[in-house]
Protein backbone atom coordinates (compact mmCIF):
# COMPACT_ATOMS: atom_id res chain seq x y z
CA UNK A 1 0.00 0.00 0.00
CA UNK A 2 1.36 3.34 -1.28
CA UNK A 3 1.52 6.31 0.76
CA UNK A 4 1.84 9.88 0.14
CA UNK A 5 1.74 13.27 1.77
CA UNK A 6 0.12 16.17 0.85
CA UNK A 7 0.11 20.14 1.69
CA UNK A 8 -0.70 23.35 0.27
CA UNK A 9 1.59 26.44 1.12
CA UNK A 10 -0.07 29.48 2.15
CA UNK A 11 0.16 32.29 -0.04
CA UNK A 12 3.02 34.17 1.58
CA UNK A 13 5.41 36.43 -0.57
CA UNK A 14 8.79 34.29 -1.10
CA UNK A 15 7.50 31.28 0.67
CA UNK A 16 7.46 28.68 -2.26
CA UNK A 17 6.94 25.22 0.03
CA UNK A 18 6.86 24.50 3.68
CA UNK A 19 9.64 22.07 4.86
CA UNK A 20 8.21 21.53 8.30
CA UNK A 21 5.12 20.54 6.64
CA UNK A 22 7.04 17.81 4.30
CA UNK A 23 9.32 16.59 6.81
CA UNK A 24 6.39 15.99 9.02
CA UNK A 25 4.94 13.82 6.41
CA UNK A 26 8.41 12.27 5.66
CA UNK A 27 8.50 11.40 9.38
CA UNK A 28 5.03 10.10 9.09
CA UNK A 29 6.19 7.34 6.65
CA UNK A 30 5.32 8.86 3.09
CA UNK A 31 7.11 7.67 0.20
CA UNK A 32 6.63 10.93 -1.25
CA UNK A 33 4.97 14.34 -0.87
CA UNK A 34 3.05 16.92 -3.36
CA UNK A 35 2.06 20.47 -2.51
CA UNK A 36 0.40 23.37 -3.81
CA UNK A 37 0.62 27.13 -3.76
CA UNK A 38 -2.49 28.78 -2.40
CA UNK A 39 -3.58 31.55 -5.16
CA UNK A 40 -5.84 34.29 -4.75
CA UNK A 41 -6.88 34.04 -8.11
CA UNK A 42 -8.90 30.31 -7.97
CA UNK A 43 -8.28 26.98 -6.86
CA UNK A 44 -5.84 25.42 -8.98
CA UNK A 45 -4.49 21.75 -7.57
CA UNK A 46 -1.99 20.07 -9.85
CA UNK A 47 -0.49 18.98 -6.95
CA UNK A 48 -3.29 17.06 -5.31
CA UNK A 49 -4.25 15.51 -8.79
CA UNK A 50 -0.42 14.59 -8.74
CA UNK A 51 -0.66 12.76 -5.20
CA UNK A 52 -4.03 11.19 -6.10
CA UNK A 53 -2.46 9.67 -9.40
CA UNK A 54 0.27 8.06 -7.10
CA UNK A 55 -2.06 6.07 -4.77
CA UNK A 56 -3.91 2.65 -6.08
CA UNK A 57 -7.08 1.92 -4.39
CA UNK A 58 -5.96 0.80 -0.69
CA UNK A 59 -3.35 3.44 -0.84
CA UNK A 60 -2.88 6.12 1.71
CA UNK A 61 -3.15 9.90 1.35
CA UNK A 62 -1.67 11.75 4.76
CA UNK A 63 -1.69 15.51 5.46
CA UNK A 64 -0.55 17.67 8.26
CA UNK A 65 -4.37 18.95 8.99
CA UNK A 66 -7.79 19.28 7.47
CA UNK A 67 -6.50 22.99 6.34
CA UNK A 68 -3.57 21.11 4.31
CA UNK A 69 -6.54 20.14 2.18
CA UNK A 70 -8.71 22.83 1.69
CA UNK A 71 -9.08 25.83 2.83
CA UNK A 72 -12.95 25.63 3.82
CA UNK A 73 -15.37 22.48 4.12
CA UNK A 74 -17.06 22.51 1.14
CA UNK A 75 -12.90 21.95 -0.64
CA UNK A 76 -12.11 19.68 2.08
CA UNK A 77 -15.23 17.23 1.49
CA UNK A 78 -14.19 17.68 -1.77
CA UNK A 79 -10.92 15.75 -1.26
CA UNK A 80 -12.46 13.61 1.18
CA UNK A 81 -15.25 12.46 -1.38
CA UNK A 82 -12.98 11.88 -3.72
CA UNK A 83 -10.30 9.84 -1.96
CA UNK A 84 -13.51 7.79 -0.65
CA UNK A 85 -14.83 7.42 -4.26
CA UNK A 86 -10.96 5.76 -5.59
CA UNK A 87 -10.73 3.62 -3.05
CA UNK A 88 -8.26 5.58 -1.01
CA UNK A 89 -7.60 6.05 2.69
CA UNK A 90 -6.82 9.48 4.38
CA UNK A 91 -5.01 9.93 7.45
CA UNK A 92 -4.64 13.47 8.82
CA UNK A 93 -2.33 14.53 11.97
CA UNK A 94 -3.82 17.44 13.67
CA UNK A 95 -7.20 16.13 14.13
CA UNK A 96 -6.02 12.67 14.48
CA UNK A 97 -7.83 10.91 11.80
CA UNK A 98 -6.97 7.52 10.08
CA UNK A 99 -9.75 6.26 7.83
CA UNK A 100 -7.98 2.78 7.73
CA UNK A 101 -8.43 2.21 11.41
CA UNK A 102 -12.09 3.73 11.08
CA UNK A 103 -14.12 4.77 8.04
CA UNK A 104 -16.66 6.83 10.02
CA UNK A 105 -15.56 9.75 8.91
CA UNK A 106 -16.27 9.16 5.23
CA UNK A 107 -19.96 8.55 6.06
CA UNK A 108 -19.36 11.73 8.12
CA UNK A 109 -18.31 14.01 5.12
CA UNK A 110 -20.75 12.31 2.57
CA UNK A 111 -23.82 13.34 4.95
CA UNK A 112 -22.25 17.45 5.67
CA UNK A 113 -21.86 17.07 1.94
CA UNK A 114 -25.37 16.18 1.31
CA UNK A 115 -26.72 18.63 3.96
CA UNK A 116 -24.73 21.33 1.91
CA UNK A 117 -26.42 20.46 -1.09
CA UNK A 118 -29.92 20.65 0.33
CA UNK A 119 -29.59 23.28 2.08
CA UNK A 120 -28.48 25.61 -1.51
CA UNK A 121 -31.58 24.16 -2.57
CA UNK A 122 -33.61 25.62 0.16
CA UNK A 123 -32.36 28.75 0.00
CA UNK A 124 -33.00 28.94 -3.64
CA UNK A 125 -36.63 27.59 -3.62
CA UNK A 126 -37.16 30.14 -0.30
CA UNK A 127 -35.97 33.14 -2.53
CA UNK A 128 -38.13 32.14 -5.68
CA UNK A 129 -40.91 31.85 -3.17
CA UNK A 130 -40.75 35.31 -1.49
CA UNK A 131 -39.75 36.20 -5.21
CA UNK A 132 -42.78 35.51 -6.47
CA UNK A 133 -45.07 36.27 -3.87
CA UNK A 134 -43.80 40.00 -4.04
CA UNK A 135 -44.16 40.30 -7.30
CA UNK A 136 -47.24 39.12 -6.54
CA UNK A 137 -48.03 41.96 -4.27
CA UNK A 138 -48.90 39.17 -1.51
CA UNK A 139 -46.71 40.07 0.61
CA UNK A 140 -45.89 44.10 1.25
CA UNK A 141 -43.31 45.83 2.63
CA UNK A 142 -40.74 42.49 1.52
CA UNK A 143 -38.15 42.39 -0.56
CA UNK A 144 -36.96 39.20 -2.21
CA UNK A 145 -34.35 37.73 -0.57
CA UNK A 146 -30.26 38.11 -2.66
CA UNK A 147 -29.47 34.87 -4.46
CA UNK A 148 -29.09 31.76 -2.62
CA UNK A 149 -25.30 32.12 -4.11
CA UNK A 150 -24.54 35.48 -2.32
CA UNK A 151 -25.74 34.27 0.53
CA UNK A 152 -23.49 31.00 1.02
CA UNK A 153 -20.01 33.01 -0.04
CA UNK A 154 -20.46 34.61 3.20
CA UNK A 155 -20.21 31.45 5.34
CA UNK A 156 -16.23 30.22 2.95
CA UNK A 157 -13.44 30.77 4.35
CA UNK A 158 -10.85 32.39 1.66
CA UNK A 159 -7.70 30.71 1.21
Amino acid sequence: MKFVGYYRVPPAPGVFFSPAQEERLLLLGCEQVFSDRCLASGVVRPGLERALEALEPGGVLAAPSLHALGGDLVAVMDVVLKLRARGLHLVVQQPEIDTRQDSGFFEACQALAAFNGERAMVRRAETALVAKGAKAGGLKGLKAAPPAEAEDTEDEDED
